[in-house]
């Protein structure tokens, strides 16, 4: 840690970096060790990750809250999806059309599938706040609506409120792009 430490100039922010350190070390290691499979990989990410945290602590109010996890845990995997690319341990294409054949999917009806949740994704980041925020949490943090409350600061009903007026954009959205769900649900 003294090492990082000497990283940093201002006394708060070594102060708000030892916290995150403390708190967050090892859910970090479990996180990229659970998604590489590979502890001295997954040491070198989180390393990685705690530079860039260094050099983004300005972008850190709290040291200590849901939020700041939520950052952490999204530059983390980000880092170990990049390592997974680089040594080509990700599903691609013809591995995830497989897994479809066997649940009895085509492989056009996979294809479509993939370049639809793509640009599902796509879509989402450029929607507006709060509908980009409420949706990126719900569905790709995976994060309920109560989480999601008190990780935004906000009332539950404004946040269940949220999510269904975005779900209807990003319906709309999906329908201009030449994507259309009949099931609400679906997305």
């Amino acid at each position: 840690m003294f090492i990082y430490l000497m990283a940093i100039d201002d006394y708060n922010d070594r102060i708000k970096f030892v916290t995150i350190y403390e708190n967050y070390l090892q859910k970090m290691q479990f996180v990229a060790e659970s998604i590489l499979n590979d502890s001295s990989e997954a040491e070198n990410i989180v390393h990685d990750t705690f530079l860039v945290i260094i050099d983004n602590l300005n972008k850190i109010d709290e040291a200590d809250c849901h939020k700041t996890w939520n950052y952490i845990v999204t530059i983390l995997k980000n880092r170990c999806f990049n390592v997974l690319k680089r040594n080509k341990k990700i599903v691609y294409l013809d591995d995830y059309t497989i897994f479809n054949e066997k649940i009895g999917k085509t492989n056009e009806e996979a294809m479509i599938e993939k370049e639809s949740v793509s640009c599902m994704v796509e879509l989402i980041r450029n929607m507006k706040s709060p509908y980009k925020e409420v949706l990126y949490l719900k569905y790709y943090n995976e994060m309920n609506l109560r989480e999601i409350a008190e990780d935004l600061q906000m009332n539950y009903d404004n946040v269940r409120q949220i999510l269904v007026r975005g779900r209807k954009k990003l319906k709309e959205k999906m329908k201009e792009s030449g994507y259309f769900y009949e099931d609400e649900s679906d997305i």
